[in-house]
């Protein structure tokens, strides 16, 4: 499926894809939102969590610019809902 290596691909994304509705500026601009806010989150001192899906990893980032795996804990309160794993030293992985 066309960009398999980017996104997690499944049948509705297909569909999404290849819909009329999804033109390629609507797209642009929900990946520049995505972006921004990711951004201005962290510029706010608060962690991004995201999936790297090139990886399969769950990944959060510090204000600071560090990324870590992490495993997200099923039925744990908010603020205690993972658990770092190792802190990832590859280059900036985030699609946004």
């Amino acid at each position: 499926m066309p960009g398999a290596g980017r996104h997690h691909w499944s049948t509705y994304n297909w569909d999404m894809e290849t819909s009329p509705f999804l033109k390629e500026e609507f797209t642009s601009a929900i990946i520049l939102a995505g972006a921004r806010a990711r951004l201005e989150t962290l510029k706010a001192g608060v962690a991004v969590f995201y999936r790297d899906w090139d990886r399969g990893l769950d990944v959060m980032e510090d204000p600071d610019g560090r990324k870590f795996e992490v495993s997200f804990i099923a039925g744990a309160p908010r603020e205690s809902n993972y658990r770092v794993i190792r802190q990832l030293e590859e280059p900036d992985t985030c699609l946004f």
